[in-house]
């Protein structure tokens, strides 16, 4: 039986797996997708248009502004804050394609489903860009199991299932993809020119849409930098093209979205000319490395080079934006950021929500800080050029999405665009070390490596505690899923749209769904430009009858809309606000107040007529 054993055709057969059959990975595949695009999440955003997050709706109300003939350089929302309107951030280069979507398909499917069929379409989309991108740099180094297992485990991951699910047309899965294209340019080995440009001209598009991903766009050019101090000629053209590329992209795009009477306008929350300023930095030190390669300057000069054209840039940063260094939200007062700011998702540090919310907390970031682990010690490990290239790059880029992460929630957004692509390589690793000879407990750590990578096998681990502990921390939880979907009806929100229009003064988050479904304009909405509006909503929500009045006469409201459901949350230790027991009906309303009788049987809202007098 030895002989036997030790025969090639018996090692043969021992190795064989059925995952090296296509078709069973594909169909794994299909299944994994299914999670992420169950057909039957079609019917909200087709039926009445519910998308999943306030910023989707913010984005389809500018995006209809733009259809209606609002100009291309005036991003203003008109119908918040009224009557000067609200400048927004966001860029168009975003709202260009989704615009362009709803046009081709409304002489098809008529207005209402056009914008339904382009909110379902383009996350989609934007995921088989993502999938494209990542199988062909996956498949050329680890093969084309590796490729296919990126979109078995994409799906299996909390960011993808937030940000590319049906109706999720914010830029955040647009930077994920631009994340991803600046990671596998970066990782050729040869370190081109070209692969510099294509990188750094994505890096520029970018920051053209938002900011978030400017900490790992940073870090990528210190990489590059890094690369060219140590190596020198052999690593030029990489930092040169990535510099160009990046000054290039994001000058001319800069150019395209702003208006020309505000490119000498600063905004730490846009691209703007500090940021500008940076990548001209970038441009400079990318230059003067080609010409050192030329000059044969050795490693403590080109040490010199990157020290002087990096201190050029902070002085000339400091010089012109100053308070962009305090981050995006100069000038917040203190009751915004702590009553609005603070409480936000994505702001929350893992800490607080391991407190709070430790079954979402770990599902969430743990997949991300095991993937970044991962990535520094195959960056440590590997001994492949193209290989340890990969995982060089990827480790210098998703750590600091990751630590940022355990500060802020937003984190979360570009460092999880590397968590499927590790995910795979490790899962692929564990698939064949299972067929292989050797340890019982090597192979187990390779499967348990892998599934730590997938936010699906921390849910099934997390929520069975989690419900043990939901009655003795439920104090502490954010408000329901299924209270937000009753405070936004469409029912209630299509009654409120036939009252006469008029300013509506409400909860903070319930000015993106009045935009989106209703004629009328709103005092506030949660977007970090509208101090004005969200500071009134505060004082209206969490102040006495009196405060509440002052309030809807500062800003003229013609409405006062309130949920009674978003707002039954226990407070231990202070009395409810006025606000909270008006909605509830535990006081009567004032002689200010006439209740109107528009919404629904059963709707969680309640909505008064406002007398000025």
């Amino acid at each position: 039986m030895t002989s036997l054993a030790g025969t090639p055709l018996r090692r043969a057969q021992a190795g064989r797996s059925p995952f090296d059959s296509p078709t069973l990975l594909i169909v794994l595949v299909l299944v994994a997708l299914f999670g992420l695009y169950d057909p039957r999440n079609l019917a909200p955003i087709f039926d009445h248009l519910r998308l999943p997050d306030t910023d989707d709706m913010m984005r389809l109300v500018g995006v209809r502004d733009l259809l209606a003939g609002q100009g291309w350089f005036d991003p203003v929302q008109h119908r918040m804050l009224p009557p000067a309107g609200i400048p927004s951030h966001w860029s168009r280069l975003i709202d260009l394609p989704i615009a362009t979507l709803i046009l081709a398909f409304t002489p098809i499917l008529g207005r209402a489903a056009a914008e339904g069929a382009t909110c379902a379409l383009w996350p989609v989309l934007l995921f088989a860009l993502y999938g494209v991108l990542a199988g062909f740099g996956m498949r050329r180094l680890f093969g084309w199991r590796t490729a296919l297992l990126v979109l078995f485990v994409a799906p299996q991951t909390a960011v993808f299932l937030n940000v590319f699910q049906f109706g999720r047309i914010d830029h955040h899965n647009a930077q994920l993809c631009a994340v991803l294209a600046i990671a596998l340019a970066l990782a050729d080995p040869a370190r081109r020119l070209q692969r510099g440009l294509l990188a750094g001209a994505v890096a520029g598009l970018s920051l053209a849409i938002g900011l978030e991903a400017l900490p790992v766009i940073a870090a990528a050019g210190l990489l590059v930098l890094i690369d060219w101090v140590r190596d020198g000629e052999r690593a030029a053209g990489l930092l040169a093209g990535y510099g160009f590329g990046m000054f290039g992209s994001s000058t001319l795009l800069f150019g395209l979205q702003t208006a020309p009477d505000l490119w000498g306008v600063t905004a730490c929350d846009a691209l703007s000319p500090p940021w500008l300023l940076l990548a001209a930095g970038a441009a400079t030190v990318g230059g003067a490395a080609l010409v050192a390669g030329q000059c044969e300057v050795g490693r403590t000069g080109r040490c010199l080079v990157a020290g002087l054209v990096g201190a050029g840039m902070a002085v000339g940063f400091l010089r012109i934006a100053p308070s962009c260094l305090s981050g995006p939200f100069t000038g917040m007062d203190d009751l915004v950021r702590t009553s609005w700011l603070d409480q936000v998702d994505e702001m929350r540090s893992f800490p607080h929500f391991l407190r709070s919310e430790p079954d979402v907390a770990l599902s969430n970031v743990m997949p991300i800080l095991v993937a970044a682990l991962y990535a520094v010690a195959m960056a440590l490990r590997e001994r492949a050029p193209d290989r340890r290239r990969f995982f060089i790059v990827v480790a210098a880029l998703i750590v600091p999405g990751a630590l940022i992460a355990l500060g802020q929630a937003r984190g979360m957004y570009v460092a999880g665009a590397f968590v499927p692509l590790l995910g795979a390589i490790a899962l692929d690793r564990a698939i064949m070390a299972l067929r292989m000879p050797g340890s019982g407990l090597h192979r187990l750590a390779l499967v348990v490596l892998a599934l730590a990578m997938l936010s699906k096998a921390w849910v099934l681990v997390t929520a069975p505690p989690a419900r043990l502990l939901a009655p003795a921390t439920i104090g502490s939880q954010s408000v329901p899923v299924s209270n937000w979907r009753a405070c936004t009806a469409p029912a209630a929100y299509a009654a409120l749209d036939r009252l006469p229009p008029g300013i509506v003064l409400g909860s903070i988050d319930l000015g993106p769904p009045l935009l989106l479904m209703t004629h009328h304009a709103v005092v506030a909405a949660p977007y970090h430009r509208n101090l004005v509006g969200m500071r009134a909503a505060i004082e209206a929500a969490e102040g006495s009858e009196a405060t509440l009045r002052r309030v809807t006469l500062a800003r003229g409201a013609d409405y006062l809309l309130l949920c009674k459901t978003a707002l039954d949350r226990a407070d231990a230790g202070r009395p409810e606000p006025f606000a909270t027991d008006l909605a509830r009906g535990t006081v009567p309303a004032p002689d200010w107040l006439t209740p109107l009788a528009a919404l629904p049987d059963g709707s969680a809202l309640r909505i008064w007529r406002i007398r000025r007098d």
